[in-house]
């Protein structure tokens, strides 16, 4: 499957939260606390995002290391373990040795997340020249002089959904005051977020592959 491909499945997933929630706010009484869908379906969003941003760059330097592609300097300066060099040494030329370099790939990025904006374009610098946020802001409309300011805008509204994500996951949505409320959410929140990875994610995958 193709990244992009991948992203849709798992958006797909995350659509089911959306009805879930949408169905239950209109059939239960406020006993039930609905609004935990929501949360579940904004980490569910951006998930989808980090792991978009993990196969377009674990596919894309197996191309490079494949020929098909060429290597940019942060590729470059990739490191292997000397296990994965002798595997690749003793496959050179086989689906061997591709594999034995796209699993240290995988296994290296596997402790990273690609969710702020910053990691996402310090990963795509791994198999893309292009510089990532500015080309976006073109892409999603932007003029030449306006650039600059609309990638910051795209940088900083992605940011502050990874900030939420991350109370969410990590702070349980908890404000820091006493009593421990959690904060507010509501659907029209999660409008905002399905509307902007869902227009994120096609706009960075069109600006990678037309720059190849």
């Amino acid at each position: 499957m193709t990244p992009i491909q991948i992203f849709k499945s798992v958006w797909e997933r995350a659509d089911m939260l959306a009805a879930l929630h949408a169905y239950l706010a209109g059939h239960v009484t406020s006993v039930l606390k609905v609004d935990e869908l929501l949360r579940a379906e904004w980490v569910a969003r951006v998930a989808a995002l980090d792991l978009y941003v993990h196969e377009l760059v674990a596919q894309r330097m197996l191309s490079i290391h494949a020929g098909l592609l060429s290597p940019t300097t942060k590729y470059l300066s990739f490191r292997v373990s000397m296990e994965t060099q002798a595997r690749m040494l003793a496959g050179a030329g086989t689906p061997a040795g591709l594999a034995a370099f796209d699993l240290s790939v995988r296994e290296q990025l596997s402790y990273l997340t690609f969710q702020s904006p910053d990691k996402i374009g310090e990963a795509i610098r791994l198999c893309s020249p292009i510089e990532l946020w500015g080309e976006v802001a073109i892409f999603q409309g932007a003029s030449e002089s306006e650039r600059q300011a609309k990638a910051k805008s795209i940088k900083s509204t992605l940011a502050a959904i990874v900030s939420r994500r991350n109370k969410i996951a990590h702070e349980a949505d908890l404000q820091p005051s006493i009593p421990r409320e959690a904060w507010p959410i509501s659907a029209q929140d999660l409008e905002l977020v399905r509307s902007f990875i869902a227009s994120l994610v096609p706009a960075i995958d069109a600006v990678i592959f037309a720059a190849d």
